[in-house]
């Protein structure tokens, strides 16, 4: 029984190290790849959490239950509008909202200094990976923008973009000098998202730039006046990559399109996510209660458009109704829920970065593109917050069940 017991945590941490740096070091290179990947992984495990953890633990931590109850409800809609039984298939999009509490149970075991900072060096790894691949996709293969390996530019500048941020964090925690060689994932991060193109994602850059610069401030006790210093740096960063990428720079007239002015030049991309947003609105009236299911998304848009709606509002009003509406908004303030749940210690204010970190840049990516439900940034979304809710925290005093 014990030789049993020993092969198993050594399988199981080799499964769980492989699960790791798959998702979080190699995502932005082969996309979906690696959310299969750290999924099955992460079924494999289940057993595992399921022996050793508690359910008490999880009917303690809010964020868990909001994540397992839009799993359902989801699986619910789609099963109701299913038209032949593998529409129903499309929920696996979402799995890893339903494998979360499986990752919390296990993060509970290792909580403290030592996982918070193989998980952020794991991050600003694949942040740097990021920026290597798009280098290869334009610099050596000469595409138009880089792309990566079973992904493509939009979804790699999601995923590294959100891993260089989370990266960051490490410097909140340690006071060790090489904290701030996490500097280097971001930026690699940035690279890489100069070189996919993306300007939905850009967006978010200054709002999740501001994030940190206040978080950085915070810990260090700082003046007012380095909040203004931290501030002007992150706008002339922003700045210097408009003006050296036209491509950034057009998010101006972008802005003025949206507001109604006609008399700038049209930005054609603008213009179908208009009308994919009109769309939308259209076929969720059509079937505002449980929609039309994730397999008829494009069948529900067939009378307005003939793609999707590249936004996470529509997808989810139009693949489920209210029903689609309240799952995401669910998803969306979990991390933050979470962390008002829990009792405050010396990591908190790590915590809430990482979780407003979360919460943002899954709501701003969705805005010009598919997140939810999108099964690679659905995962990180809800793996992620996993481990800071059950990770990031300060060890149980002795004698208390780590998993309970």
């Amino acid at each position: 029984m014990k030789l049993f017991l020993t092969l198993l945590r050594f399988v199981a941490t080799i499964l769980t190290w492989f699960g790791a740096v798959v998702l979080f070091v190699l995502s932005p290179a082969i996309g979906s790849i690696a959310s299969i990947i750290a999924v099955v992984a992460t079924i494999l495990l289940s057993p595992v959490a399921a022996w050793r953890g508690s359910w008490t633990a999880l009917r303690q931590q809010p964020a868990m239950l909001m994540f397992l109850a839009a799993f359902a409800s989801l699986a619910i809609c789609f099963v109701a509008t299913a038209q032949q039984p593998g529409d129903t298939l499309f929920a696996t999009n979402f799995l890893g909202l339903l494998l979360a509490p499986v990752v919390y149970l296990l993060a509970r075991r290792r909580p403290g200094n030592r996982t918070i900072a193989v998980v952020v060096t794991l991050c600003a790894i694949g942040a740097l990976v990021g920026a290597l691949v798009g280098s290869y996709d334009v610099f050596i293969q000469h595409k138009e923008r880089a792309i990566g390996w079973g992904s493509g530019g939009n979804l790699m500048a999601r995923t590294v973009v959100l891993l260089g941020f989370m990266g960051l964090a490490g410097i909140l925690v340690s006071r060790m000098q090489w904290r701030w060689l996490l500097l280097i994932g971001a930026a690699a991060s940035l690279f890489a998202l100069y070189l996919t193109g993306t300007r939905g994602v850009f967006v978010a850059v200054p709002i999740l730039g501001l994030l940190f610069v206040w978080a950085l401030m915070r810990d260090l006790k700082a003046r007012r006046s380095w909040y203004v210093a931290g501030f002007a740096m992150l706008v002339l960063a922003i700045v210097a990559v408009g003006v050296i990428s036209p491509r950034f720079l057009a998010l101006g007239s972008v802005a003025e399109q949206l507001l109604g002015n006609t008399s700038v030049p049209q930005d054609y991309a603008t213009t179908q996510r208009l009308q994919m947003w009109q769309a939308g609105w259209t076929a969720f009236t059509r079937s505002p209660l449980i929609g039309f299911g994730w397999a008829h998304l494009s069948d529900a848009a067939k009378p307005y458009i003939l793609s999707m709606y590249h936004n996470d509002f529509s997808n989810a009003s139009v693949a489920a109704g209210v029903v689609g509406i309240i799952a995401w908004l669910a998803t969306l303030i979990a991390p933050v829920v979470g962390v008002l749940a829990m009792p405050t210690d010396r990591f908190a204010p790590l915590r809430l970065y990482c979780a407003l970190l979360l919460s943002l840049s899954f709501f701003i990516f969705g805005l010009t593109d598919m997140t939810f439900g999108y099964d690679l940034p659905t995962t990180l979304h809800a793996f992620l917050t996993a481990i800071v809710l059950g990770a990031f925290r300060e060890p149980d005093p002795p004698g208390i069940n780590r998993a309970g």
